[in-house]
């Protein structure tokens, strides 16, 4: 499975290299900021699975970042690091979506456990919301063949793409990557074969919006929309284990399924 990807935000230079250095021994993949604006400008078109975030910022408060990170990415899980003078903020912060909260100066023991924790808390809700979309699917999928006189198969590989372990079947709006059955809505589906089209090319924010949606748009809005479904498309793709398709972010620009096979 993917590494975890952690960002720590931190106006101190020190606290940062601290936290970078014990949690790359874990073997987290990590990156770090000093700022408000420059976390703004990170999670605009990257998703990260956990933020280290000091309430106390130069150029913003920690809380707004939060809103901020939860309204992008609200599976992105966030640990807060606080000092004992704005504990009640770390506390109203809680309410609105932060895992949990260290006193600074924080033993690194404790960060490591924290953000285990926390991470394993991400992991057992998106499990339970990708069980809960299956069920849905599912129950779509009866509802449609209890409404429906069965009709002849397609021909084989007809209307089919196929990049490496992935096959897309067009005609059945099924997708399968190596074992593993997808159970993609219209919009995951419509967006992965519209990137599958173009393997490892970069797709614009307007080019993916109007391929999906049928007309262009201006690219802060294309972005907005495409956003929250390209997340749970690549957490759907991440969970079955295969590491040869990965779809990144190109930041600034769109999105890309690289392949590796």
């Amino acid at each position: 499975m993917r590494t975890a990807k952690i960002l720590i935000v931190d106006d101190e230079r020190a606290v940062r290299l601290m936290l970078e250095a014990a949690l790359r021994a874990q073997g987290y993949r990590v990156e770090t900021c000093g700022s408000g604006t420059e976390v703004q400008q990170l999670i605009r078109d990257d998703e990260f699975d956990l933020l280290l975030l000091d309430l106390q910022l130069g150029d913003m408060d920690g809380i707004e970042v939060l809103e901020s990170v939860k309204s992008l990415w609200p599976d992105t899980q966030v640990i807060l690091l606080t000092a004992h003078g704005s504990v009640n903020s770390a506390i109203a912060a809680l309410r609105n979506g932060a895992f949990d909260y260290l006193l600074k100066p924080a033993q690194v023991n404790d960060i490591r456990d924290r953000v285990e924790r926390a991470l394993e808390h991400r992991r057992v809700t998106r499990q339970r919301s990708e069980l809960l979309q299956r069920i849905s699917d599912s129950a779509r999928a009866l509802d449609v063949i209890d409404g429906k006189t069965p009709t002849a198969s397609p021909t084989p590989n007809t209307d089919k793409i196929e990049v490496g372990p992935l096959v897309l079947d067009l005609r059945r709006h099924g997708a399968r990557l190596e074992s593993h059955q997808l159970m993609l809505t219209r919009t995951e589906f419509a967006l992965l074969t519209t990137l599958a089209q173009h393997p490892d090319t970069a797709l614009s924010y307007n080019a993916l919006s109007e391929a999906v949606y049928g007309r262009a748009q201006p690219e802060d809005e294309a972005r907005a929309l495409l956003r929250p479904h390209i997340a749970r498309l690549r957490n759907k793709l991440e969970m079955t284990g295969v590491t040869s398709i990965e779809l990144v972010s190109i930041r600034g620009m769109g999105y890309m399924l690289q392949t590796e096979f």
